[in-house]
């Protein structure tokens, strides 16, 4: 269980990362309203949001099985 929330964590942050460059590139020369931005902005934060929950799931099972 633990090692299924962790690949899940570690695939979510390299999405993260992902996406964050896509952003900084497409930004560079747009502006920060433009639709391209807000869509990958909008997935950042979706995928954030992932990240966190499973960071309090990991959290949460450890505690657990302590």
């Amino acid at each position: 269980m633990k090692e299924d929330v962790l690949r899940v964590k570690l695939m979510v942050y390299e999405q993260i990362e992902e996406l964050r460059i896509q952003m900084q590139k497409i930004a560079s020369d747009k502006d920060l309203t433009d639709p391209k931005v807000v869509s990958i902005s909008e997935k950042l934060d979706l995928l954030i949001n992932e990240f966190y929950i499973a960071k309090k799931r990991y959290i949460e099972n450890f505690s657990l099985s302590s």
